[in-house]
This record gives structure tokens, sequence and C-alpha cells, in this order.
């Protein structure tokens, strides 16, 4: 990843950057109006900010794109698996039946043009897909549930069946979140990524002090990804960690769930 060239607050992956078919980004904390737990740039648009502040970075975040806050698809998830289409008919609808829609979405799919399919994160996983082929762009939440609920094999299979996608045609990226390191885990949780066949040998470790299990988010979705048949070469994974790194990023697990959260987004130009 590199810092935006013209907003320095923004981060974004070199591959997606090489696709001239699309705008993206991925948020820091600075830049924004926030106070407290949640400053600065806290766009998490179901946090316990003050919803005026949380427009007001939302405001400041569409202005680099001289575009209106509305285009700005944000679900309100629920690390569940469901994911929507953003087609035209969701787009007439009044804006309370689409929040209402949005309620429970944790990956949104389009080939609409100008409006990014965002998702929010503060440590948990965000995916963005982008087909070169198709014109087909999806952004993904994948926190542990997700994950072990394979919600990037669900989204892939969705675009396959609902734009006819193919997956050698899809370029991928993985986004800061939690590293393996700062990642503790109950014994409960492994055994659900078991029970789902996951093969955690490559993707976690045992701490010998505390003798609890630490998995690796980012790259269990990684082998998902390559499983689901995405090209090695069409995949980026950030090494920055949300945990580590306080000046830059909101950590749930640094800060506890009442902090605020980034915005990552895809766009078809």
């Amino acid at each position: 990843m590199h810092p935006h060239p013209e907003y320095p607050t923004l981060l974004q992956f070199d591959l997606l950057s090489a696709e001239p078919g699309i705008e993206h980004f991925f948020t820091t904390r600075s830049g924004g109006v926030s106070k407290g737990e949640f400053s600065s740039l806290n766009l998490g648009n179901y946090s316990d900010d003050d919803p005026v502040s949380i427009f007001e970075n939302l405001t400041i975040l569409a202005r680099m794109w001289y575009m209106n806050p509305s285009v700005f698809i944000v679900p309100h998830q629920t690390h569940g698996s469901r994911i929507l289409a953003i087609d035209e008919h969701f787009l007439s609808l009044p804006l309370s039946q689409k929040n209402e829609i949005l309620y429970g979405v944790d990956a949104t799919v389009t080939q609409l043009k100008n409006f990014f399919l965002c998702v929010t994160v503060a440590d948990c996983v965000p995916i963005l897909l982008y087909d070169r082929a198709k014109g087909v762009v999806a952004a993904v939440h994948a926190g542990w549930r997700g994950t072990s609920d394979r919600m990037v094999e669900k989204t892939i299979r969705f675009m396959q069946e609902q734009y006819s996608s193919s997956a050698s045609d899809v370029v991928a990226a993985i986004g800061p979140a939690i590293c393996m390191q700062h990642y503790e885990v109950g014994d409960e949780v492994v055994e659900i990524f078991r029970q789902q066949g996951f093969d955690l040998s490559s993707a976690s470790i045992k701490n010998e002090i505390t003798g609890k299990m630490h998995i690796d988010l980012k790259e269990i979705n990684r082998l998902e990804l390559l499983r689901m048949g995405i090209l090695l070469q069409h995949i980026e994974k950030a090494d920055l960690c949300t945990y580590e790194n306080p000046d830059l990023f909101f950590s749930a697990r640094r800060q506890s769930v009442h902090c605020g959260r980034m915005l990552c987004g895809i766009m078809l130009k």
C-alpha cells in the first residue's frame, strides 16, 4: 500500500492503483472533526460518535472526489454473510428504505459506475474485488465470523452467478486489519474454523506462555481467494496492523468496540 498521491490521510493499494477503470481508498484516522476516542476521521456510521461529526467526516471524504456523500454505499454490517447487489432499483428507493435494506449486509457488489461500495473496519478484514473483464466491483467485510462463514467464497460465487465473472479476471486487495500476533481467540473460535473445513496450520500460532491460539485473518482470506481461483499475482495483502498503529488506525481490540472506524471503498469510473 501507499499514501494517496493527493490526499496523504488516505491509503491505496498498489495493484488497484494500476487499474484505470476504478477508484478506491482506505482511510486512516486522521483528517476529520471527531473528538476523543473517535478522533478524528471516524467514518463508522453506526458508532457511538456524534452523527453530525460522522456526516461531516464523510463530506470531507466526498469532497476529495468532488462528489456528494450519497454516493458512498455503507452497509450496517452485522458479521453475517448477506450479500447485496447495488442496482438501479436499489438506488431508486427512498433513503429510509435503502438504510433498512442495508442492515445486516456484509458485502456489496455492483456494475454501476460512480458509486463507492464501502465497508467499515477497526480490526476486521476489508476485501476489495474488481473484475476487469465484466466491470464488476465488490466490497467485503470479514471478521472471524464472516471469514469462517466463507464470505470470500460466497461473494465470488455471487459475482459469477449474477455477473458471469471469471476468477482469473478478478483483482483482489486485502486491507489493513489486526495481525496474528495481537489476535488472540478462544478455543471455540478455532473449533468453528475447523468444523467449517479450514486448515489453520499456516495461519495460526499457539502462544506458549498463555496457551491461547492466535489466528491470521488476512492470511486465511488470502488463501480463500487463491482457493477460489484468484491468481497469485492478482492479490495484494496489506502488511499494516490496525492494533500496532494507533496513530494511523482505530482498533476495537486496542480501544474497545466504542471506537471509530476506517472506511474502505471501491468505485467503477
